[in-house]
């Protein structure tokens, strides 16, 4: 089971550089696919993956949003918010765990919600692997002489995070090392490639990689884009801390080390170009899948989950601009699909004949260029102390939250007080907020509400987004547009993937609309055994 975050089953099926996808093309061929699949309400990353993982939206696994209220609400204001992708407030059995539990060997890899380590996502014995929810002790790096030190012995000193390494030049080359190491990679310059990924190695012009011991262990790679006597251009990529159930020393010798994104923030800044950026994507899918592979060879697990953070991180970057005409964008867009298309291969070759390949997404993707402020919305209307914003939806200040002004009672007249505010917001005749949702009347279909969820969900118009920012003026016109996500889920371009190949389903098979939380019992159908224990829905194997 692979995740390919923010790939939209509208992308998929229409958008032309996405037909570089031929892996799941093939896949879908083969076997079958769903028109489309229901994400989480909102559309976003932490919870829609959980429902993925767990059979079960935010109302039951608690998981509702990227950041989510904490939880219990008699200790917690509405405006403390966690961290989605923890596994803090998971409050459901995750499939490996469930696998584990009825004797299935699993092991999940780079799943959200992975860590801490908890009954939920790692008991039984499940094998799990994550480096998205631990420390990040260095970021991405683009290091040039203006930000690093030259030493008296004529070698260059370059901080990263807690690191000190300790540059040489060395027959048209920079030796690198940790300082008082005798461990040293020989990193070569060479121009920004220009090839598209289709037949070549994935970053190519990467250095092997040098072993960390301190202060985690990890590897880090260079990519010398300029090297002349007086100057030079680095990359480094991040040091994240792997967090794992087994202690796996052996996995950074034989499978390199863990790159969890791009440096998307640096091509925003500028500091690097977009082939450049591309570069660094290519590095993160060729070590995701080399993980990928040493864990399913190590463990031949029953049931294995991975995941790539990609097209999500690049299309929140380029879908704004492609969408509206800069068509020139596409280059790279088209280069970004082909590198997913590559990690997919790898992924399908893990399959036997006698598996099953499932691929899916967490949700789609639209563009944006223009950012309304719920918070102001909500000041002009008198409900800033009795109602709050959280993403695509209002939190009302009740008397169950710590500090909460509005009896219980009260609620739904200030969900109706918010609701007709929103409503009467609009922009050049036409309202900006098109539908409304609530737990009481939409709560089953969409598994909104809850402990932690929303009392009001609503929509935007195509083009904007919510903002839970201060604003005065209401609107803030985004300069730079942007791909976002986190809408209605039953938008079509919103609708996340699920794709199966393997022995059980007919080659072309076509399924109606999913939803999310029917990941789960497919997955437990395929395996023969019982769903997680708080999964709510069907396998569309019994359809």
């Amino acid at each position: 089971m692979v995740s390919l975050d923010g790939l939209g089953h509208q992308a998929l099926t229409t958008d032309p550089v996405a037909q570089e996808l031929t892996v799941l093309r093939d896949s879908m061929a083969r076997g079958a696919s769903a028109a489309g699949m229901q994400a989480a309400f909102p559309s976003t990353t932490a919870n829609s993956h959980a429902a993925l993982w767990t059979g079960c939206y935010g109302d039951v696994n608690h998981i509702t949003t990227n950041n989510p209220p904490l939880l219990p609400r008699s200790a917690h204001t509405i405006l403390e918010r966690g961290n989605g992708f923890l596994a803090t407030q998971l409050d459901a059995e995750a499939i490996w765990v469930a696998a584990a539990r009825q004797g299935r060997s699993s092991v999940a890899h780079q799943p959200t919600q992975g860590y801490p380590f908890t009954p939920m996502n790692s008991g039984h014995g499940a094998i799990v692997l994550n480096g998205y929810q631990t420390r990040l002790l260095a970021p991405h790096g683009l290091f040039t002489l203006k930000n690093t030190e030259a030493q008296p012995d004529g070698s260059i000193r370059i901080q990263h995070g807690p690191l000190s390494l300790r540059a040489e030049r060395r027959n048209g080359t920079l030796r690198i090392s940790v300082s008082g190491s005798k461990e040293f990679v020989d990193v070569r310059p060479a121009a920004v490639e220009k090839e598209l990924p289709r037949q070549r190695p994935l970053a190519r012009y990467f250095s092997a990689g040098l072993a960390i011991t301190q202060p985690v262990p990890g590897v880090l790679y260079f990519r010398l884009f300029e090297l002349t006597p007086a100057s030079f251009r680095l990359y480094v990529s991040p040091l994240q801390e792997l967090a794992m159930t087994q202690p796996l020393p052996a996995l950074f010798r034989d499978a390199g080390g863990f790159i969890g994104n791009g440096p998307e923030a640096l091509m925003q800044q500028g500091t690097l170009s977009e082939p450049e950026y591309l570069e660094a994507v290519e590095l993160v899918i060729r070590q995701m899948t080399r993980h990928a592979a040493w864990l399913h060879a190590r463990y031949q697990p029953r049931f294995f989950q991975s995941y790539l953070p990609f097209p999500d991180e690049f299309e929140h970057s380029w879908l704004g601009y492609s969408r509206n005409g800069q068509k020139s964008i596409d280059q790279f867009r088209r280069w970004g699909y082909i590198a997913v298309n590559r990690g997919a291969a790898e992924f399908a070759k893990l399959a036997r004949k006698s598996d099953h390949l499932l691929w899916v997404s967490d949700h789609g993707m639209a563009p944006v260029t223009r950012y309304v402020s719920v918070h102001e919305v909500l000041r002009r209307a008198g409900l800033g102390e009795k109602a709050s914003y959280l993403y695509n939806s209002i939190l009302v200040n009740t008397t169950d939250w710590k500090g909460g002004v509005v009896p219980t009672a009260e609620r739904a007249k200030v969900v109706e007080q918010a609701r007709q505010a929103l409503a009467a917001i609009q922009e050049n005749g036409k309202p900006v907020f098109t539908a409304f949702f609530t737990p009481e009347r939409d709560g089953a279909k969409y598994g909104i509400g809850g402990p932690a969820g929303g009392d009001l969900y609503f929509d935007l118009a195509p083009g904007y987004a919510a903002s839970g920012r201060p604003n005065p003026a209401l609107f803030d016109a985004n300069t730079k547009p942007r791909g976002v996500h986190g809408f209605f889920p039953g938008r079509p371009d919103m609708q996340a993937i699920c794709i199966l190949r393997g022995p059980r389903v007919k080659p072309g098979t076509t399924w109606p609309q999913l939803r999310s939380i029917q990941v789960a019992p497919l997955v437990v159908d395929l395996l023969g055994m019982d769903p997680p224990s708080g999964a709510k829905a069907a396998s569309p194997l019994h359809r």
